[in-house]
């Protein structure tokens, strides 16, 4: 009995332990993927596709040989792709990734927006993942070859694809810089570089990826009229169009909340100055479709100049992607409004901007730094141009976190730090 006790112990600690890229591969590598299309385990998985991953391992499998760690991972992988691509889970035979390859994969909103970017006839993602972004681009070109390093991951894209393309797609096992010999003319080559090592995360540089794009983008521009690359959302915008040639445009896209991606569109043909990249900022609905956007250069961010002032009636928070991109000024510029300091890239306006990219919200009141000055004990609370952190500066004021009320601790026109009290206005 103690002994089945610490072998069930230790399946628990393998099975919900944070896992690497490592572990996963492992998993494949030893239990292969071809089990879960069989018809009962399938069945099974799909109805237990909300289940309580955590309480249901802690159950006997069914039957004694259906491989139970592989079923678990698949309805895990389920879970997260109901919200990053949901459309999967209504094709019968589909088999996902494992679960941190879907956190890793795009998102289809994404995917179905980068899509949208390029026209053509033939493309190549040479960094197939989940395939996620395969699938959207083989919606818009007539075909495509898809590229993957991972021999059972390849095997299992090869799967998915002809489930979700048809013949549109062909997939090939091999690492992106070998196949560079062999890769046919393309209209476009996709690539969004591995980040994430074994042993440590985070690099955000194009020559620290796999592949190394700026080492290979000579073979890409020979055989590709365009080439579109993914990058982290961590990495500086100006510091990718440098380590590039001829980025043609940038575009960064904002989904649920979150700047997503990166995106960099290069043009072989063309070398344009830097201060004349045209940048995109993009809020985009589940369906790719932009729902606020906003195009500026370098150039014009440069010769804009923003109208410094006090808190009006109104004050406006930029969404993710629009801070991201730094077109602080081109925006005010662009939408009419003022800001509140060079360094607090909020804005105000005595009128409502429905159309702005961002939040909006009602000024109340602008406070002290100071507790006794509070007229609320609960409040969201942000730090714009202003020291220490959210938490540090929530407890020196006893506040309780969330509610309607929102407390903006800035530094204002006038050099003045202190908390604009604001609700904010729903839009619908």
């Amino acid at each position: 009995e103690a002994l089945a006790l610490k072998d069930l112990l230790s399946f628990i600690f393998r099975s919900f332990r944070p896992k690497g890229l490592q572990d996963d591969k492992k998993v494949f590598e030893t239990m292969s993927w071809k089990k879960l299309l069989d018809p009962k385990i399938h069945d099974f998985i799909r109805e237990h596709q909300d289940a309580d991953v955590p309480a249901l391992a802690l159950k006997k499998p069914p039957h004694k040989d259906w491989p139970w760690k592989l079923i678990l991972d698949q309805i895990k992988a389920r879970q997260k792709a109901k919200i990053k691509m949901p459309e999967w889970l209504y094709h019968q035979n589909i088999v996902f990734p494992p679960p941190n390859i879907i956190e890793q994969a795009s998102s289809a909103a994404t995917a179905h927006y980068k899509a949208e970017l390029i026209t053509g006839k033939t493309f190549i993602d040479l960094t197939g993942g989940a395939g996620v972004d395969c699938q959207a681009f083989a919606a818009e070109f007539e075909s495509g070859i898809c590229i993957e390093r991972d021999q059972d991951a390849a095997e299992l894209l090869s799967h998915n694809m002809s489930l979700l393309c048809g013949d549109a797609v062909v997939v090939h096992h091999a690492a992106a810089e070998n196949f560079l010999a062999q890769m046919p003319p393309v209209d476009l080559a996709y690539l969004d570089p591995q980040r994430r090592t074994e042993n440590k995360k985070g690099f955000y540089r194009f020559e620290d990826c796999t592949p190394n794009i700026v080492e290979i983008f000579p073979t890409l521009a020979a055989k590709s009229k365009k080439v579109m690359i993914k990058a982290s959302p961590m990495l500086d915008v100006w510091e990718g169009i440098r380590s590039l040639e001829f980025v043609e445009s940038v575009h960064i896209v904002e989904w649920q909340g979150e700047c997503k991606e990166l995106l960099y569109i290069l043009n072989p043909l063309q070398k344009i100055n830097l201060n004349d990249i045209p940048v995109t900022a993009a809020k985009i609905n589940d369906n790719g479709e932009p729902i606020y956007h906003f195009t500026f250069t370098k150039a014009q961010e440069e010769e804009a100049s923003s109208h410094i002032t006090m808190p009006y009636k109104f004050l406006y928070e930029p969404g993710p992607a629009f801070q991201k991109a730094g077109a602080f000024n081109a925006l005010a510029l662009g939408y009419k409004l003022q800001k509140l300091h060079q360094h607090t890239h909020l804005y105000t306006a005595e009128s409502q901007h429905p159309d702005f990219p961002g939040h909006m919200y009602e000024v109340l009141d602008i406070l002290p730094v100071d507790k006794k000055s509070l007229p609320i004990k609960k409040a969201n609370l942000k730090l714009r141009n202003f020291p220490g952190t959210v938490e540090t500066l929530r407890r020196k004021l006893g506040l309780e976190d969330g509610g309607e009320d929102f407390l903006f601790a800035c530094t204002l026109a006038d050099e003045r730090r202190a908390l604009i009290h604001a609700r904010k206005i729903q839009r619908i």
